[in-house]
């Protein structure tokens, strides 16, 4: 096995979401996917409990439902972090990378169809007349191309609104999340991202809709559940363009220990006449504790806890002026040193 392909459909609300989740997210985000035994061909089948399935690369995409519509385009590059197999479900935990190039399938709805009808026989043919989502064996994909990541989930997005299931709604991307002077912060091994306390960091979103229409009153939201972060820019975006691009920008208050925060980032509409699919992100933010304020804090303790104890250890022949300066001095510095101080480097 070379790559795996790991589609999802629209058989159920929730398998849309995974589809508009995966467009959304920023390059190296955690996505899981998840299928009962008879969808998930018998060659895979063997190789997730051996082992032999995780580390590879794979391509998540979009298969539709209704057979008489064939409906098929790939999304994004992933790479296989872990696959496990408990009770019937095979699950496929994946490190998501960029966006398929679109170039090969046509901008066309009929076009798009007579492309995806290729691909899906070719699929059903490899899989000895049935068809498996999650598969091992599949028709040569293009190859990945990290360039021009905004353009390419544009490109996406467009063909996407070329299906029924998703006509109707926005598309969200979400970038990188970077601090307030520009650096870029990844996500770990464990699918989190780590940043200091005390900075304020900037989640750039955007979004783009086929159709606009007034009265479904879509909306752009951040959120943050953890009291230690905040969003410090307005929270919520009324859309009113096809399409459009956000800032979101998060602040996380001075703390004496490491938290956790999950930031969600959702575009959805509550009032659309016509079936729309909402986009959530989630973001798993830890906030660590900032080792150079922990530095600066035992300094000024242990300095001002010197400079109290001065007059005693002068005694009373020292200057009364010195040994006041001296007391007043230490106090501040031990007030100063219960403080929280902020601008960690």
């Amino acid at each position: 096995m070379k790559r795996l392909l790991l589609l999802s459909s629209d058989d159920r609300a929730r398998y849309a979401e995974d589809v508009q989740t995966a467009l959304a997210l920023p390059a190296g985000a955690p996505l899981q996917f998840r299928y009962r035994e008879r969808w998930v061909t018998p060659t895979l089948q063997r190789a997730v409990p051996s082992g032999q399935a995780g580390g590879l690369p794979a391509i998540v995409g979009f298969v539709g439902s209704d057979k008489s519509r064939p409906f098929l385009l790939p999304i994004r590059y992933a790479t296989v972090a872990r696959a496990e197999y408990v009770a019937d479900m095979f699950i496929f935990k994946l490190r998501l990378g960029g966006y398929v190039n679109m170039q090969p399938f046509p901008l066309s709805q009929p076009d798009l169809m007579a492309k995806s009808r290729e691909l899906i026989s070719q699929l059903e043919s490899n899989g000895k007349g049935r068809f498996y989502p999650a598969s091992s064996n599949f028709p040569q994909m293009p190859e990945e191309v990290s360039d021009d990541v905004p353009d390419r989930w544009l490109a996406t997005a467009r063909r996407l609104a070329l299906h029924p299931t998703f006509a109707n709604s926005y598309f969200l991307r979400v970038a990188p999340v970077e601090t307030q002077h520009g650096k870029e912060l990844r996500f770990g091994s464990d699918g989190r991202i780590e940043a200091i306390d005390g900075q304020s960091l900037r989640i750039v979103t955007n979004l783009f809709g086929e159709q606009y229409a007034p009265d479904a009153e879509f909306k752009l939201t951040c959120s943050a559940d953890d009291a230690n972060l905040r969003v410090a820019s307005d929270d919520l975006y009324q859309v009113s363009l096809r399409y459009d691009s956000v800032e979101f920008w998060l602040h996380s208050a001075p703390q004496s220990y490491d938290t956790y925060s999950r930031v969600k980032i959702s575009l959805a509409s509550e009032k659309a006449a016509a079936v729309t699919i909402p986009a959530n992100v989630p973001l798993d933010l830890v906030m660590r504790r900032s080792k150079s304020r922990t530095f600066r804090r035992w300094i000024a303790a242990s300095a001002g806890a010197v400079l109290v104890a001065l007059p005693a250890i002068l005694g009373p022949g020292s200057p009364i002026q010195m040994r006041i300066a001296a007391a007043l001095v230490g106090a501040g510095l031990l007030a100063f040193s219960g403080a929280v101080l902020s601008s960690p480097k």
